[in-house]
């Protein structure tokens, strides 16, 4: 870990270092000062010439040996950067921190290779602004001219060819979960937004198989991080007699570095194809804040497949003048809740009647395939009513490929029986 001193500037009005900040603390550094300028960049830092001296006092005495600049450095840059600096100190821009929060939490192979073949591809300018400075003295002394740019292509190369042979299961195992009678909700929003401990509350088993639902994050943690993992944590939960898959996705960032967009994107399949997302927003964050995530949100959800449910999470951190700013953000009313304080009901009814429905009641004749079809409808569907007589009625509502394969599974009893009135009521 390292004492860092965080750089930012902006053109004009407020210099909010919080994410940067928090960005920083996820990477595993200690955030020891913070030095924010307003003003036109000075093209030799991306930085006011006032912010890059007190960067560099800072650096001197707070025994700093990181900086992070939160804005883009070129090469050149951060190179200049370094030269107000004491030996030693590492200088990273926004892209180059995010890549090592993404790396650190890149849990399936594909996010791995999507990570690495981000940090090739971000290394490579940087790589030549070194040999044209004659700093890689060292490795061109013993090779022919250009060799380190090649390797370094050839890296990049062979990193993309196996990122192209690795199958992303995310569609079929979607699939496989509605087939089994599952709806599926992801949990997406802004980072840091209560979103794990929102599924805790949720789930009905911690315990669940990971490896069968495609779980690469394992037990839920919860801590004060912006990203606990780049995979996905999927748990079981009962909303309404409806069985739900939870899925908790990676927290959005904004202005995130396009080298990352692949590995980012990979991870918010499961929100995008799922039945209804919980877009959760911390409620104690300022307004101002609130407007620039849920935009950063909605970008993201903009193709998503199912009813975006708005949640305004940490109620209980917030007073009331607050929440009701906070809900004025909203283009659609959000439910307020608190994930680790009071009941979680008007959540639950909410994210019930987002889900997909249908409904029907089938008639059977009193035999051991329609009792079949009875246990199969209790593992798939919400049975709402059997009634045992002459025939069986089952009415039951659930997903809508769960109810119609119902409905014709009843139609062919009824076929096997043509002197039963045997079927489906609609």
């Amino acid at each position: 870990m390292s004492r860092a001193v965080i750089g930012k500037r902006v053109e004009s009005g407020r210099e909010d270092a919080g994410e940067i900040a928090a960005l920083t603390a996820t990477a595993g550094h200690e955030v020891v000062e913070t030095v924010t300028a307003s003003g036109p960049r000075d093209a030799t830092y991306n930085l006011t010439p006032g912010a890059v001296k007190r960067i560099s006092e800072a650096v001197r005495e707070q025994g700093a040996g990181l900086v992070v600049v939160d804005n883009e450095l070129t090469p050149g840059q951060a190179y200049n950067l370094g030269e107000e600096l004491p030996d030693g100190v590492t200088v990273y821009d926004r892209r180059r921190l995010v890549l090592d929060v993404f790396e650190q939490g890149a849990g399936s192979e594909a996010a791995r290779l999507q990570v690495k073949l981000a940090r090739l591809r971000y290394e490579l300018p940087r790589l030549r602004a070194a040999i044209n400075r004659d700093e890689a003295t060292e490795i061109t002394r013993h090779d022919e001219e250009g060799k380190p740019i090649e390797d370094h292509k050839r890296r990049i190369d062979e990193t993309r060819r196996k990122l192209d042979r690795v199958e992303d299961p995310t569609a079929d195992r979607i699939e496989q979960r509605r087939e089994a009678g599952f709806d599926t909700v992801a949990l997406a929003g802004y980072t840091n937004a209560g979103k794990t401990t929102l599924l805790r509350r949720l789930a009905d088993d911690l315990s669940l198989d990971a490896e069968a639902h495609g779980d690469t994050a394992g037990e839920p943690a919860v801590a004060d991080r912006l990203f606990e993992t780049l995979g996905t944590t999927t748990r079981r939960a009962t909303i309404g007699g409806r069985r739900v898959l939870l899925t908790d996705t990676v927290g959005f960032v904004s202005e995130l570095p396009h080298e990352l967009v692949a590995a980012f994107e990979s991870t918010m399949a499961s929100a995008r194809h799922a039945d209804a997302v919980l877009l959760v927003v911390d409620a104690s964050d300022p307004r101002e804040q609130i407007e620039r995530k849920l935009e950063v949100a909605h970008d993201q959800l903009a193709d998503a497949d199912g009813v975006v449910v708005p949640v305004l999470n940490k109620a209980d951190a917030a007073s009331d003048a607050e929440l009701r700013a906070a809900a004025d953000a909203f283009e659609a009313e959000p439910v307020v809740a608190s994930a680790t304080e009071g009941d979680l009901d008007a959540l639950r009814e909410r994210l019930l009647d987002a889900l997909p429905t249908a409904t029907a009641t089938l008639r059977l004749p009193a035999d051991g395939d329609a009792m079949s079809l009875v246990s199969w409808c209790h593992d798939r569907a919400n049975v709402e009513e059997v009634d045992y007589g002459a025939e069986i009625r089952i009415r039951l509502s659930g997903r809508p490929s769960v109810v119609a394969t119902a409905k014709r599974r009843a139609g062919s009893e009824g076929e096997r029986r043509r002197g039963e009135q045997a079927g489906v009521d609609e």
